[in-house]
């Protein structure tokens, strides 16, 4: 029976096998289709032994491979080629399986196509993961059967992989080079002016043409006899922490992704941000209890820190605690840093259970709230409805609607800074909040 396991029969097999069925069938009423039908599966056998001696020689002569990036990248498309190369010189068809990770649940994934003689076959396809964690890669697939088609053989070549999926490298050199480049307005990051004199002082130099008269140093000009001006160069020295509900709420899905997924996401392009622009970045991960605290540096590995700290954070099922989180960031952080608390709220009772918690982080530090729109809500409050439990469903969604425009209002009369964004917006709002507060000179 193990000889039997790489062969397949197909459907045009049992086509043909039907035809010479329909003539042992008639052969019942005219004798003459009996001989037709042993003639008939007569040269079907043959043909079969002939296809079983075309496939068994060829089978050594196909080899393959698969190209993919060391890492994938989450909620981004990485794309995979696999080059099948056929040495033979016979024309066949094939038919290509690649063993996914289960993650995908990809189930139906396969390609055709024939080998040119003389020419690899490049198959090019991309691959959309949605959570992080190791992915691990079956063999390459590849079905074998020549013009006749009656028959094919299953080569296995050797592709096991094992590739880590970390939040999004992509995504993060992106924003990278929109922040940092000249055009950066033009593709969704504010270019913002900047505004008073919020930086250190470097050193005193001559003054030219264009200077601020605001900069001149009278000191120093009356003891050289030429006009002087202070040299400032921009503060690169503050404390920028993103902070992560890990815990129950934020496992709301949205286009196949989380909430929490989301928050990883921004806060890696956004650290990198912070780490390119010269301030400490750091990280801070909370849930029932206090999580993973990565002390804010700007040393080379700071970044692989924190890459390493998000790929590993996992939900969790308990519920948040701002107490806790108050309580850790009191103990843990001596100086005034900039916190970008990443959570999500239901309703206005959330917000103010923990507005106490909120104003205290506020007065110690700078605090950015971060929680989530629910844009299936609107949605679904603009759809056209005909039954009353539909119309009491949109009353409500509006209700909720207007529960979090209030709760928006009130944090920002308490003086926090506020993002109520789109999860797919988010990361360029979190981006634009930083090098807000940074050109403002309120960090």
């Amino acid at each position: 029976m193990r000889f039997l396991k790489p062969w397949y029969l197909t459907n045009r097999f049992f086509l043909v096998w039907s035809v010479g069925v329909i003539f042992f069938g008639l052969g019942f009423i005219w004798p003459m289709f009996e001989f037709i039908g042993y003639g008939f599966f007569g040269v079907l056998f043959l043909i079969l032994a002939y296809e079983v001696v075309v496939l068994s020689l060829e089978k050594k002569k196909v080899a393959g491979k698969r190209e993919l990036t060391k890492i994938l990248s989450l909620s981004d498309e990485n794309p995979c080629l696999v080059s099948l190369q056929y040495s033979g010189s016979q024309n066949l068809d094939f038919t290509f399986v690649d063993e996914l990770p289960v993650q995908f649940q990809i189930r139906d994934f396969q390609k055709k196509g024939s080998f040119p003689l003389g020419e690899d076959v490049k198959i090019e396809y991309p691959l959309r993961p949605v959570k992080r964690g190791l992915y691990e890669f079956g063999d390459l697939l590849v079905f074998l059967k020549t013009q006749i088609g009656l028959l094919e053989r299953k080569i296995i070549l050797p592709a096991k992989e094992k590739i880590p999926c970390y939040p999004s490298i992509i995504q993060m050199d992106l924003y990278e080079l929109m922040v940092f480049s000249a055009d950066r307005n033009q593709v969704g990051i504010k270019k913002i002016r900047k505004l008073g004199h919020g930086y250190e002082f470097s050193d005193i130099r001559q003054y030219v043409t264009g200077d601020d008269p605001r900069t001149i140093n009278w000191k120093a000009s009356g003891r050289s006899a030429q006009l002087m001006v202070n040299n400032y160069v921009e503060e690169r020295s503050q404390q920028i922490y993103t902070v992560i509900d890990s815990s129950r709420v934020m496992r709301m899905p949205f286009n196949g992704l989380s909430l929490l997924d989301y928050s990883v996401n921004a806060s890696l392009s956004l650290q990198n941000i912070v780490l390119r622009n010269q301030d400490h970045a750091g990280l801070i991960t909370f849930a029932g209890k206090p999580g993973l605290f990565v002390p804010a540096d700007r040393k080379a590995d700071q970044r692989q820190r924190i890459l390493d700290g998000l790929y590993n954070l996992q939900g969790s099922q308990e519920e948040n605690n701002f107490r806790d989180l108050y309580k850790d960031i009191k103990v843990k952080l001596k100086s005034r840093s900039m916190l970008i608390l990443m959570t999500h709220f239901m309703s206005l009772n959330a917000v103010h259970r923990i507005m106490g918690e909120l104003k205290a982080l506020n007065r110690d530090h700078l605090l950015t709230l971060v929680f989530f729109e629910n844009t299936e809500l609107s949605a679904f409050q603009k759809e056209r409805v005909n039954h009353t439990l539909d119309v009491s469903a949109q009353v409500l969604a509006g209700k909720l609607q207007n529960e979090l425009k209030q709760a928006v209002y009130e944090l920002r009369q308490a003086g926090i800074q506020v993002i109520h964004t789109p999860p797919e917006k988010l990361t360029t709002q979190t981006i634009n909040k930083y090098l807000e507060m940074k050109s403002r000179g309120f960090i």
